[in-house]
């Protein structure tokens, strides 16, 4: 998991409200929805899923013997492949980087992707897409 030094600034998915939390933090609730919020990167080792939605301010990572099932996967921090996504619906707030052996099956809107040679495609691609609205926040590595 990223470890981010100073306050960052994140958007909240549920209201789209912007606000800034500390380095280390993994999870907080909005100061405008009040709802439960994850900050942390999720990282997907094995299967995972079926479930309903992952949603995260931070990044969304499948490692190569990874396989995430969901119906909804929103990640502000980008999402990078390198083992099986299924989803009927992927929104990314930054790049998206499918690996050599990826599989990704699902809608994807998404302001940049890589594909390496060999990843697999199966669904409907937007991009550039900046549907969350995150464009214009300060990243941070």
């Amino acid at each position: 998991m990223a470890r981010h030094s100073g306050p960052r600034t994140v958007q909240c998915y549920h209201c789209r409200h912007r606000f800034d939390v500390g380095g280390r933090a993994q999870s907080t609730s909005c100061p405008h929805c009040h709802k439960a919020l994850i900050v942390a990167d999720v990282i997907v080792d094995k299967l995972r899923g079926p479930l309903r939605e992952i949603r995260t301010c931070g990044r969304v990572q499948v490692n190569k013997r990874g396989r995430l099932i969901a119906e909804l996967i929103e990640a502000h921090g980008g999402i990078e492949c390198l083992g099986i996504i299924e989803s009927h619906r992927v929104l990314s707030g930054a790049a998206v980087t499918l690996g050599p052996k990826a599989q990704f099956k699902g809608d994807l809107q998404a302001p940049s992707l890589e594909i390496l040679l060999g990843a697999r495609l199966y669904g409907w691609i937007q991009v550039p897409d900046d549907s969350l609205g995150l464009s214009d926040l300060p990243r941070t590595a």
